[in-house]
């Protein structure tokens, strides 16, 4: 019954399943064999039923293709002084003081006007400082000094990560969230 098929243009199920999964990948054909870690003229074959790939290859392509993709662009890097120099990519990102400590964990579908937002934003939490020591609500901007930038283009994943992050660092943040449950 399987030949009967080919014979008439089908072609093998696991060829028919790894383009279906790249038709719903929505990336070009070189980046697809990437993301699948198989070589290009490999994939080539397979998407056009030339060679059919194994189970092996499949499962591969489904936990490359369906893992977190997440690339660190800054790790605790110096926030510049104009914000227009910040890349503007989706992602997760925490401020940081100039001690280290954690100010702020939030996600963004462009980070550099996110943290436009973010930095011009009053501190939830009055803070002790200057001179005077009385407590104040200044703006995140006075207090932030350092940066770091998870590049993260699924919106899904974005949340996931931000939700994991604000549980592991609750007591530091100045997240008006910590605690809410969506």
């Amino acid at each position: 019954m399987k030949k009967e098929r080919n014979r008439r243009g089908r072609k093998p199920k696991h060829c028919e399943f790894i383009e279906t999964l790249f038709d719903l990948s929505g990336l070009q054909q070189t980046e697809f064999a990437g993301r699948c870690d198989i070589a290009t003229p490999n994939m080539n074959a397979y998407l056009r039923g030339k060679k059919t790939p194994g189970r092996r290859v499949i499962t591969k392509c489904l936990d490359l293709l369906y893992t977190w993709q997440v690339t660190a662009r800054a790790e605790l890097t110096v926030l510049p002084k104009k914000l227009a120099d910040l890349p503007s990519v989706p992602g997760v990102y925490v401020l940081y003081d100039s001690a280290g400590n954690v100010l702020y964990i939030g996600k963004a579908k462009n980070f550099k006007t996110e943290a436009r937002q973010t930095l011009g934003r009053k501190v939830p939490e009055p803070v002790r400082a200057g001179p005077s020591m009385k407590k104040k609500h200044p703006p995140l901007r006075t207090l932030a000094a350092y940066y770091s930038l998870y590049e993260v283009g699924n919106q899904r994943t974005r949340h996931r990560l931000e939700s994991i992050l604000l549980r592991v660092m609750p007591n530091q943040t100045h997240n008006r969230n910590i605690g809410r449950i969506n």
